[in-house]
């Protein structure tokens, strides 16, 4: 055994504390004022201060938005998705406490923001979320605590992407290319060059 392996640490002090083991977070952006949240995505932070900081950091740059909302994953429940519309239930009442409601337009789509609804419990909100946003068009309903989730909006906080990445988007990298080119060839000869382009790889 070489002379490194040998040797003996020792150590003064107790050990500093453990990192907190990360918790999954749940993160919907605004991409226009008065528009709904929609479902980003998520992400693994151990509080809520670092879930802000990274959906801001993430989300913010990996699309522009002007607010995001994030909450714990361990306070959604999600009803059925139903291979069909879901049409609306019967239940009815407000007592109970707020809950923030999210719709699935279509299946495969992002769950959007659609509203509130009071209920004492998950299982209620679901069915007074049914009654009250079902209506033929959607196939799922998700409801959250409302006082479990969490706002970042570019009217406080930095929400955007500090320059421009258009290129990371299919149609940014188109755009940029045609400047290129442009700059060195007239219009012409470049869309003459981009369906050359697309009929020997489409």
């Amino acid at each position: 055994m070489s002379k490194i392996r040998e040797r003996q640490f020792d150590h003064q002090g107790d050990l500093t504390a453990p990192t907190p083991d990360t918790q999954h977070w749940v993160v919907y952006t605004q991409k226009k004022a008065d528009s709904p949240f929609k479902w980003a995505g998520s992400l693994n932070a151990p509080d809520l201060e670092l879930a802000m900081q990274f959906a801001g950091e993430h989300y913010g740059l990996d699309e522009a938005c002007v607010a995001l909302i994030a909450h714990h994953a361990d306070y959604l429940t999600d009803g059925p998705c139903g291979k069909t519309p879901l049409l609306p239930s019967d239940a009815s009442g407000s007592d109970g406490s707020s809950w923030t409601v999210f719709t699935l337009p279509r299946r495969g789509g992002n769950l959007q923001q659609a509203g509130t609804v009071n209920a004492p419990d998950a299982e209620t909100a679901i069915d007074r979320a049914t009654a009250e946003f079902a209506n033929g068009k959607i196939h799922q309903i998700r409801v959250v605590p409302s006082d479990k989730i969490y706002m970042m909006s570019s009217k406080s906080e930095l929400v955007w992407r500090l320059h421009d990445m258009d290129y990371k988007f299919a149609k940014g990298y188109s755009k940029g290319v045609r400047s290129k080119w442009t700059r060195i060839r007239d219009s012409k000869e470049y869309e003459e060059y981009r369906k050359e382009d697309i009929h020997k790889h489409f």
